[in-house]
């Protein structure tokens, strides 16, 4: 995330345009007919549409939820643009487009110089990498594929095209969004906001056969889903129709940003705040099986490290909050002898002898399941109790406790130290 951010701040891009202006990706490709004449052009935009079909393949894109993995890493990113050349064959294809200048004509010439104005300064038209590496290396794969769609969009304004094919029996050639914000796609909880250019515009969202009127509010009309999966808006004026399609995915953990740097540990009890958005559901949780949710928050203690998938599924079914929080291994414990006087000697007429296992920072549950020990006055040998105390009864004098075994979750733990202790009739 934070990449995003010095990226954003880079370039002079504010950090809600990303989100809000993802609108035009679906604008391009779902409202519009290509119909690029100029051949140097239509070579240009068939191959960074090309380009952007291998990276979705690359980033494991999934056409339904219309996500794919890590948005914000770019390690993928890094390998596709620059490891394998694909940021160099885009470049190339820009190349030919600006070698062509007498067929490309002045004006359009004129404004290639000016769209790219900053890639031509970073060596967009150079024999080297430099233009790949200034481009893609380490951007986030969510900002590359913003970037591929900002390519595109430069690409076809330069060609004069983009005709509109919405705005059924108008024959207009102006979209009746003005503007809108997350019309790409929502996370459960977010709001879907559009106003419309035009006026006494009908506003529905469909979602399987149920169809919802959106809340209106000034010029603005509002939405928030009470489900996930796909949703279609549809806009009808008098002589007009728009619709467009935008996916609801499940929520995921709130104040991640607050909280950049939370650490669950396996065997100790933790919570997470999910919101009032989501009132209720059933919990699934790959490390504990009895997870709980309450008061919009989800209880779980760890029973093993790595990777713990939660989600919390409605009444009908459909998955609400789709996350995961990585589990560390309990760290090593202290070991203790309750009730020590003098640090070495119980309280007189003691008949037990307690361990404990802890950890002063952590609240994993430690708990002791073996004591191997040796009454200094006797001549048994060592014993091994499976228990969490030592049963002295009847015995007097020195007792060396040589081995205490904790456990939390799957881990054993062995004490990396002895006792001496003294008992007292």
């Amino acid at each position: 995330m934070y990449l995003i951010f010095i990226a954003l701040s880079v370039i002079n891009i504010p950090i809600e345009w990303l989100h809000v202006n993802k609108f035009m990706a679906p604008l391009l490709t779902e409202t519009t007919i290509v119909s690029i004449e100029n051949e140097d052009l239509d070579a240009v935009y068939q191959s960074v549409e090309q380009t952007k079909s291998d990276f979705y393949l690359a980033l494991g894109f999934d056409e339904a939820t219309g996500t794919y993995r890590e948005p914000f890493g770019y390690s993928v990113t890094d390998a596709f643009f620059i490891s394998e050349g694909r940021g160099k064959g885009l470049q190339e294809s820009l190349q030919a487009v600006h070698a062509h200048a007498d067929r490309l004509g002045p004006e359009q010439l004129a404004l290639f110089n000016d769209l790219f104005e900053e890639d031509l300064n970073n060596g967009l038209l150079d024999d080297d990498n430099h233009w790949a590496k200034w481009k893609f290396k380490h951007v986030p794969a969510s900002m590359a594929e913003v970037l591929l769609n900002e390519i595109i969009l430069r690409v076809r304004l330069i060609s004069g095209d983009l005709e509109f094919k919405g705005g059924k029996g108008g024959g207009q050639n102006q979209s009746i969004v003005e503007y809108a914000t997350n019309l790409d796609y929502l996370v459960f909880g977010d709001t879907l906001k559009v106003k419309s250019s035009l006026a006494n515009i009908k506003a529905t969202v469909s979602i399987g056969g149920d169809s919802l009127a959106m809340a209106e509010k000034g010029d603005f009309l509002y939405f928030v889903p009470r489900t996930t999966g796909n949703h279609t808006l549809t806009l009808r004026g008098k002589t007009v129709e728009e619709q467009y399609t935008f996916t609801v995915l499940p929520a995921q953990i709130a104040n991640r940003e607050q909280k950049a740097f939370i650490t669950y540990f396996e065997g100790a009890a933790s919570t997470l705040e999910l919101g009032t958005v989501i009132s209720g559901g059933a919990v699934n949780c790959s490390c504990d099986p009895e997870a709980k949710y309450r008061n919009s928050t989800l209880s779980f203690t760890p029973g093993a490290e790595g990777w713990c998938q939660l989600q919390l599924r409605g009444a009908n079914g459909v998955v609400l909050l789709n996350d995961s929080v990585y589990v560390q291994p309990a760290p090593r414990p202290y070991f203790k002898v309750k009730g020590l006087v003098n640090g070495d000697r119980l309280p007189k007429g003691t008949n037990e002898v307690a361990l404990e296992a802890f950890h002063p920072s952590v609240p994993a549950n430690y708990e002791v399941v073996s004591i191997t020990y040796e009454k200094l006055s006797g001549t048994a040998g060592d014993e091994t109790v499976e228990s969490t105390e030592l049963s002295l009864t009847n015995y007097s004098g020195a007792v060396w406790i040589k081995k205490v075994v904790a456990q939390s979750g799957s881990q054993l733990f062995e004490s990396d130290q002895n006792f001496l202790i003294t008992i007292e009739p």
